[in-house]
């Protein structure tokens, strides 16, 4: 016999890092997550146990042996299984009285708006590689008058970005437009996610090949996208600490030990940063780079210069 639930006493050691209002608040609050791979699931479950107890969640895919060593909900038993099904019921196994819609397809222009309805909060999980999918999102976030958050992976860091209902918008940050071939969305996104390349000391090219559709990535990060993009959460709906809107962006890297917090006013889209992102991914090409990385300061010296 499963032992009796009781919201209370579940979640009660957030008491005094929160109140009991705004556990309250976060309890009676939905949030909507698109994507339920690497930064999907950690975040929901950082959400879950802070008492957070309405979902939207959607994906169309199932776990595989590849996502092992950077989701959550992926193990032996859950391989097949759809990823959708699998997180409801992790969410269920924390907070039995959660209540949760799920949508086992992508976010499309078929569904997003049903999907959006409701919620009070919006988290971008979508895969990188889908960015038209991404610029809708936000899109419809910003005509629903719902905050939205994007938090990425970067190495052994991870960065976040808070999108408001009437500040800057996604596209006009990153510098890209429907129109623009896929790979160089693909690139300017990158970019403006770690305009601060804090990983690249470290950074092998295998870890983003975008012909090959592969980004690698490592639990430590997911585990950092997690934390930060439930923090903005609860900043959000509970007003606890200030909410720092895109243009401003957060990034931290564990191994390098690094941190920073950034103002762009105009985004990507400044003289500055277009010139910086054209000579980074120049050099980021050469192999020269990769040959030469390892433990050489002078390379260290001269990412000071993109800070």
């Amino acid at each position: 016999m499963s032992p009796e639930f009781n919201f209370s006493e579940a979640f009660e050691r957030n008491i005094g890092w929160l109140t009991e209002a705004e556990q309250q608040k976060l309890r009676t609050s939905c949030v909507a997550v698109a994507g339920l791979g690497g930064a999907g699931g950690y975040q929901l479950q950082a959400l879950a146990r802070l008492g957070v107890s309405r979902f939207k969640i959607a994906d169309p895919d199932s776990f595989e042996l590849i996502n092992f060593n950077h989701q959550i909900g992926a193990t032996i038993q859950t391989i097949g299984k759809k990823k959708a099904d699998v997180t409801r019921d992790m969410l269920l196994s924390i907070n039995p009285e959660s209540k949760i819609d799920l949508y086992p397809e992508e976010v499309s222009a078929a569904n997003v708006d049903d999907f959006l309805t409701g919620a009070d909060v919006a988290i971008d999980g979508i895969d990188f590689f889908e960015q038209n999918a991404k610029l809708l999102f936000f899109k419809k976030c910003r005509e629903k008058k719902i905050p939205a958050i994007t938090a990425c992976p970067l190495g052994f860091g991870a960065s976040v970005i808070v999108f408001s209902t009437d500040g800057m918008k996604y596209e006009d940050y990153f510098d890209i437009t429907d129109e623009m071939d896929e790979k160089i969305k693909r690139l300017y996104v990158t970019f403006g996610l770690s305009p601060s390349p804090l990983c690249l000391s470290y950074m092998d090219r295998k870890a983003l090949e975008l012909e090959g559709r592969r980004a690698a990535s490592v639990s430590p990060g997911l585990l950092q996208v997690g934390a930060m993009a439930a923090t903005e959460v609860v900043k959000i709906l509970t007003n606890k600490g200030t909410v720092l809107y895109c243009p401003h962006i957060y990034q931290v890297d564990f191994l390098t030990q690094q941190a920073r917090k950034k103002y762009f006013p105009m985004g990507m889209r400044s003289l500055f940063q277009r010139m910086k992102r054209w000579l980074l991914l120049k050099l980021m090409n050469h192999q020269l780079y990769y040959l030469l990385r390892p433990g050489k300061k002078k390379f260290k010296i001269e990412f000071k210069l993109f800070d």
